[in-house]
């Protein structure tokens, strides 16, 4: 068997650069939780003082969302139908028919 130096990873010695790093990475999740409280506390707000609103915006969104994916769908169809056209139409331009 092989022996391995004494400067190897071991899982449960730690050093001073894996305890900063541990120490920012927790710091910094709080800050982002801390801001993204800040940004959802008004959005809370207005659900709960005009649902109504809230709800025709979203239908709104959704509604334009839609659209646009039908308008793409519908011009990838229209490019699809125009290639089988093509295809349908090579054995009579090519005189087979």
């Amino acid at each position: 068997m092989t022996q391995q130096s004494g400067r190897g990873y071991k899982p449960h010695e730690r050093n001073g650069m894996a305890e900063q790093a541990a120490d920012r990475t927790r710091e910094l999740a709080e800050e982002a939780l801390d801001r993204a409280d800040e940004f959802l506390k008004p959005v809370g707000l207005s659900i709960k003082e005009r649902p109504m609103t809230v709800l025709a915006v979203v239908g709104g969104f959704a509604f334009a969302a839609g659209a646009f994916w039908m308008f793409k769908t519908s011009r990838q169809q229209s490019r699809y139908e125009e290639v089988l056209a093509t295809l349908s139409d090579l054995p009579r331009r090519a005189g087979w028919r």
